[in-house]
Protein backbone atom coordinates (compact mmCIF):
# COMPACT_ATOMS: atom_id res chain seq x y z
CA UNK A 1 0.00 0.00 0.00
CA UNK A 2 2.89 2.53 -0.84
CA UNK A 3 1.03 3.72 -4.19
CA UNK A 4 -1.56 5.17 -2.31
CA UNK A 5 -1.83 8.81 -1.75
CA UNK A 6 -3.97 9.77 0.84
CA UNK A 7 -5.51 13.42 0.84
CA UNK A 8 -7.10 14.97 4.24
CA UNK A 9 -8.72 17.87 2.71
CA UNK A 10 -10.34 18.58 -0.46
CA UNK A 11 -8.83 20.36 -3.32
CA UNK A 12 -10.25 22.75 -4.81
CA UNK A 13 -9.22 22.02 -9.33
CA UNK A 14 -11.09 24.87 -10.82
CA UNK A 15 -11.86 27.70 -9.20
CA UNK A 16 -15.74 28.17 -8.60
CA UNK A 17 -18.01 30.98 -10.36
CA UNK A 18 -20.34 32.16 -7.62
CA UNK A 19 -23.95 31.32 -9.00
CA UNK A 20 -25.91 33.75 -10.64
CA UNK A 21 -28.94 35.74 -9.42
CA UNK A 22 -32.00 34.15 -10.90
CA UNK A 23 -32.54 37.88 -12.55
CA UNK A 24 -28.72 37.73 -13.67
CA UNK A 25 -29.37 35.17 -16.12
CA UNK A 26 -32.17 36.31 -18.10
CA UNK A 27 -30.80 39.53 -18.29
CA UNK A 28 -27.59 37.90 -19.61
CA UNK A 29 -29.65 36.01 -22.58
CA UNK A 30 -31.71 39.07 -23.19
CA UNK A 31 -28.19 41.01 -23.61
CA UNK A 32 -27.39 38.67 -25.77
CA UNK A 33 -29.88 38.59 -27.77
CA UNK A 34 -30.08 42.19 -28.41
CA UNK A 35 -26.41 42.17 -29.64
CA UNK A 36 -27.32 39.22 -32.18
CA UNK A 37 -30.55 41.71 -33.47
CA UNK A 38 -28.18 44.29 -33.81
CA UNK A 39 -25.55 42.48 -35.64
CA UNK A 40 -28.22 41.06 -37.86
CA UNK A 41 -29.76 44.61 -38.64
CA UNK A 42 -26.31 46.06 -39.51
CA UNK A 43 -25.58 42.64 -41.87
CA UNK A 44 -28.86 43.46 -43.42
CA UNK A 45 -28.49 47.21 -43.76
CA UNK A 46 -25.29 46.49 -45.64
CA UNK A 47 -27.08 43.83 -48.05
CA UNK A 48 -29.93 46.67 -48.57
CA UNK A 49 -26.98 49.72 -49.59
CA UNK A 50 -25.47 46.90 -52.08
CA UNK A 51 -28.88 46.37 -53.48
CA UNK A 52 -29.80 49.88 -53.47
CA UNK A 53 -26.69 51.11 -54.95
CA UNK A 54 -27.13 48.43 -58.00
CA UNK A 55 -30.90 49.24 -58.33
CA UNK A 56 -29.73 53.19 -58.61
CA UNK A 57 -27.38 52.87 -61.05
CA UNK A 58 -29.78 50.78 -63.27
CA UNK A 59 -32.02 53.73 -62.82
CA UNK A 60 -34.97 51.56 -61.27
CA UNK A 61 -37.43 53.73 -58.93
CA UNK A 62 -37.37 50.65 -56.43
CA UNK A 63 -35.38 50.60 -53.48
CA UNK A 64 -35.23 48.53 -50.39
CA UNK A 65 -36.18 50.06 -46.52
CA UNK A 66 -34.01 48.13 -43.89
CA UNK A 67 -35.58 49.35 -40.16
CA UNK A 68 -35.97 48.75 -36.94
CA UNK A 69 -38.76 49.04 -34.33
CA UNK A 70 -37.83 48.18 -30.96
CA UNK A 71 -36.32 44.69 -31.43
CA UNK A 72 -38.05 44.03 -34.55
CA UNK A 73 -36.43 44.62 -37.76
CA UNK A 74 -38.56 45.29 -41.04
CA UNK A 75 -37.63 45.88 -45.09
CA UNK A 76 -40.07 47.14 -47.55
CA UNK A 77 -39.60 47.69 -51.10
CA UNK A 78 -40.37 51.41 -51.82
CA UNK A 79 -40.52 53.69 -54.98
CA UNK A 80 -38.46 56.23 -54.48
CA UNK A 81 -38.46 59.81 -57.01
CA UNK A 82 -35.60 61.28 -58.45
CA UNK A 83 -34.23 63.02 -55.04
CA UNK A 84 -34.82 59.51 -53.47
CA UNK A 85 -37.78 60.45 -51.81
CA UNK A 86 -39.96 57.56 -51.27
CA UNK A 87 -43.47 58.11 -53.13
CA UNK A 88 -45.64 54.28 -52.29
CA UNK A 89 -44.33 51.82 -50.37
CA UNK A 90 -44.87 48.50 -52.92
CA UNK A 91 -44.68 45.74 -50.60
CA UNK A 92 -44.04 46.03 -46.69
CA UNK A 93 -42.25 43.62 -44.30
CA UNK A 94 -40.60 41.15 -46.45
CA UNK A 95 -38.92 37.70 -44.90
CA UNK A 96 -35.41 37.48 -44.80
CA UNK A 97 -35.93 34.63 -47.55
CA UNK A 98 -37.43 36.67 -50.20
CA UNK A 99 -35.29 39.85 -49.19
CA UNK A 100 -32.22 37.06 -49.63
CA UNK A 101 -33.64 35.57 -53.08
CA UNK A 102 -34.47 39.44 -54.51
CA UNK A 103 -30.33 40.40 -53.31
CA UNK A 104 -29.41 37.06 -55.73
CA UNK A 105 -31.40 38.33 -58.17
CA UNK A 106 -30.10 41.59 -58.01
CA UNK A 107 -26.75 40.46 -57.62
CA UNK A 108 -26.59 38.02 -60.77
CA UNK A 109 -27.98 40.96 -63.24
CA UNK A 110 -31.46 39.69 -63.38
CA UNK A 111 -33.15 42.86 -62.30
CA UNK A 112 -35.84 43.06 -58.83
CA UNK A 113 -39.17 40.90 -60.03
CA UNK A 114 -41.81 40.81 -57.60
CA UNK A 115 -45.74 39.93 -57.66
CA UNK A 116 -47.79 42.93 -56.29
CA UNK A 117 -51.20 41.16 -57.44
CA UNK A 118 -51.19 38.50 -54.61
Amino acid sequence: MGDEIRVNKPVRIIPQKPPLKPGKKKEQEEHKHKDEAGDHFQQLLKAAKFANDTLERDKSPYRFRVYQEEDEVFIDIVIVDESLTIQDTKKTNITHEEFTTWLNHIEQGNGLFFDITA
